[in-house]
């Protein structure tokens, strides 16, 4: 039985280092943990009209036969850089000034979204029936420090607003896109607001990244796979629709329900995803107009920044089954961070009162698999004597239990109780962007990615062995004896390589904390003993 847990917690771990990969954003943005992002360029210029460069700079770019200039306007405060753009009258480029591209001291503010010749933006609008579309050429009307205003007429005398603002100390942006109808018919139509990312670089093994939203209480995460028969389309309650990466997210929040949401490729771009939210169609006669809002968010998986959004936007963190135990030992780990200053000693606190909290529950498995391991001998006699009769030889074996008080389950009770806490801190040192870039000491300077040196997950490994010595065997079988001894520590040292240095240093200090528990219980068994 101990086997079989231990095997099981294994085929768990090696199933998600093996599982079907999927998509992160591409290489070089500072979305991808442990990566070094490149400068955030400008966004791409389109082919140049015969007019040549307009004065001060502005390229001119062919709109039937009238060169339209595209220019850029920024947006900023304290939390985060914004970069939009006249093409689309979108979103092209953020900074956030609180995350660096790169683990230890300098790097450059995260990128999150970089301009890239509309391969990643956000705030993209659509309407069909006045022609409308993502890329459109809008012209800058009024730009201030914490306001940008980009105004697109149609040649039949339609006109489109879109009004970005952003205050002081927030990642989300207020985006109102009003629409007028100066043309002389009623008009029916339904506004669309899209973001779109490259997830061109190497696949992410662990953390689902990609298209998310929530329709009413239902999480959905759109793989890439779901798209090879076409998009994907749903209705109904939609709070948000969201592009997320492991630390990252961009999100469209719409402020009125009835939002239907459309998950494609990129048109030519197979490794572009693009989300667009519609909203509830409406009836504009001429010269009447209506105004649609919605909150970009365009920042960090932290729980303190989403919250205050509502729309249940704290959702895309997400930790699985486990996420109803992860997120109250996350909220934990943060509160001894404060004390501590550092998430690697905060790590070895919480993984001390977790096994002091499990410590008589782990008692009494030792115990039990000690009186397993004195029954042995007589176990082995019974086997001599009904070896060939297999329903005596249960009989009496029940019998034997029953005698010493023995529970062949005892053992493993209270190792099944403490796997769902294990995977919940799993998940939470896994992906948790608190621990992004976290130093702990020495040459572990970031607690999110691997061991460079490989020193912690090589001496887990020799404690996990310690602690198999120390383990009352319960079996007779010798190849499982060694099996246990040898095999586990072997397997979960390969696994352990390559995970997050926090997890890892959970794991050891739980290791050494189990081998002085385990050393305490032989001392009191042997003092018993006389």
């Amino acid at each position: 039985m101990v086997l079989a847990v231990a095997l099981s917690m294994g085929v768990l771990l090696v199933f998600q280092y093996l599982a079907p990969k999927k998509t992160t954003p591409v290489a070089g943005k500072a979305m991808v943990s442990g990566a070094e992002s490149a400068p955030m360029a400008p966004a791409a210029a389109p082919a140049v009209s015969p007019a040549g460069p307009a004065a001060g700079g502005e390229t001119l770019v062919p709109a039937g036969t009238v060169g339209i200039p595209v220019t850029t306007a920024a947006l900023e405060n304290d939390k985060v850089s914004l970069e939009l753009s006249s093409r689309g009258g979108a979103i092209v480029g953020a900074r956030l000034k609180e995350y660096r591209d790169r683990a230890g001291k300098g790097g450059n503010p995260a990128v999150v979204l970089g301009a890239a010749s509309g391969r990643d933006v956000a705030g993209e609008t659509r309407l069909a029936a006045f022609g409308l579309a993502p890329d459109a050429a809008f012209r800058e009307v009024e730009r201030a420090p914490s306001r940008v205003v980009y105004a697109w007429d149609s040649p039949a005398g339609a006109r489109v607003e879109k009004v970005y603002s952003l205050e002081p100390g927030h990642y989300d942006v207020a985006l109102s896109v009003r629409v007028r109808n100066g043309t002389p018919a009623a008009v029916k139509d339904q506004l669309g607001l899209g973001l779109a990312l490259d997830y061109s670089a190497e696949e992410d093994k662990y953390i689902f990244t990609g298209p998310t939203y929530l329709r009413g209480e239902d999480l959905v995460q759109v793989k890439v796979k779901d798209l090879k028969k076409g998009p994907k389309e749903d209705s109904g309650a939609i709070s948000w629709a969201a592009l997320l990466e492991k630390y990252f997210l961009v999100a469209a929040i719409p402020r009125e329900a009835g939002s239907t949401v459309r998950v494609d490729r990129r048109e030519g771009r197979d490794k572009v995803l693009e989300v667009v939210l519609a909203g509830k169609a409406f009836d504009l006669a001429p010269g009447t107009e209506t105004t649609v809002a919605y909150r970009l968010y365009v920042g960090p998986k932290l729980g303190e920044a989403l919250t205050p959004l509502g729309a249940n936007l704290t959702r895309v963190i997400d930790y699985g089954w486990f996420t109803v135990i992860a997120r109250p030992l996350l909220a934990f780990l943060k509160a001894i961070y404060r004390v501590t200053g550092n998430y690697g000693l905060a790590i070895i606190v919480l993984t001390t009162l977790v096994k002091a909290a499990f410590w008589p529950l782990s008692a009494k498995s030792f115990r039990s698999m000690q009186k397993m391991k004195d029954l042995q001998p007589k176990m082995a006699k019974l086997k001599e004597r009904y070896g060939n009769d297999r329903e005596r030889l249960n009989t009496e074996v029940m019998q034997l239990y029953k005698t010493h008080k023995v529970n062949p389950l005892g053992g493993c009770l209270p190792m099944l109780l403490q796997i769902p806490v294990f995977f919940a801190l799993y998940r939470v040192l896994l992906s948790s962007i608190e621990l992004r870039h976290a130093p702990f000491l020495l040459w572990i300077t970031d607690l999110s990615v691997k061991d460079p040196y490989y020193v912690t997950p090589l001496v887990m490994g020799v404690t996990m062995f310690i602690q198999q010595k120390l383990t009352p065997a319960t079996g007779t079988d010798p190849v499982q004896a060694k099996m246990m001894q040898y095999g586990m520590p072997a397997i979960f040292t390969f696994m352990f390589l390559n995970f997050p240095a926090g997890l890892v240093v959970y794991w050891l200090v739980n290791n050494i904390l189990s081998i002085a528990q385990q050393g305490m219980m032989m001392r009191q068994s042997k003092a018993a003993a006389g």
